[in-house]
């Protein structure tokens, strides 16, 4: 999808001189921010409120899955929105200056399309990772100027870490609920 979307605001705007390009989708990169935000929120947000309520529910705080309380909503959307305001900008500087040197109009070109497909997938309650999102995204727009635009070996990195987050998740979580039950 980004591919296409970056061809066709390419091709939008390809008489254009490079400072009126840059000068428009500074701007418009505020917008795709605030879409991918929603996208994000509306993703992340969405599974942790679904774990909380279903521990709840387990233990017989709440009475049904349904009804998630307010609480736990607004615990969600501010602790992601407080988690993207004081670390979202090393993420961003990493895949906006490390994965591959964006413009604004590649940025804008990879959040759109990033929040396009957190839209679709959270509409249809399928849980998606933003952070693989936007990383495909941004590799998408990146590869579409050429192959060796994308710095490859930082993706297969941030790609090992993908893989072996679930591995080490769950040894964790063994451990430390070895360790409880030792307390207990």
């Amino acid at each position: 999808m980004e591919f296409f979307l970056a061809w066709l605001v390419y091709n939008l705007f390809r008489r254009a001189t490079p400072l009126k390009v840059d000068h428009i989708f500074r701007k418009g990169q505020l917008v795709s921010a605030a879409f991918y935000s929603m996208g994000h929120g509306g993703n992340d947000a969405q599974k942790t409120m679904g774990i909380i309520t279903a521990l709840l529910f387990s233990v017989g705080m709440v009475a049904n899955v349904d009804n998630i309380p307010m609480w736990v909503v607004l615990a969600c959307y501010g602790t992601i929105s407080l988690g993207t305001i004081f670390g979202g900008w090393r993420i961003v500087k990493t895949m906006g200056q490390k994965v591959a040197k964006l413009k604004p109009i590649d940025g804008f070109c990879a959040e759109t399309s990033a929040a396009i497909s957190l839209f679709v997938s959270s509409s249809m309650g399928v849980p998606v990772s933003t952070t693989h999102t936007i990383t495909g995204a941004i590799m998408g727009v990146g590869s579409m100027k050429r192959a060796s635009a994308v710095k490859w070996g930082l993706a297969g990195t941030i790609v090992w870490a993908w893989v072996l987050t679930i591995p080490f998740s769950a040894l964790i979580a063994a451990i430390s609920y070895y360790l409880i039950n030792l307390v207990h």
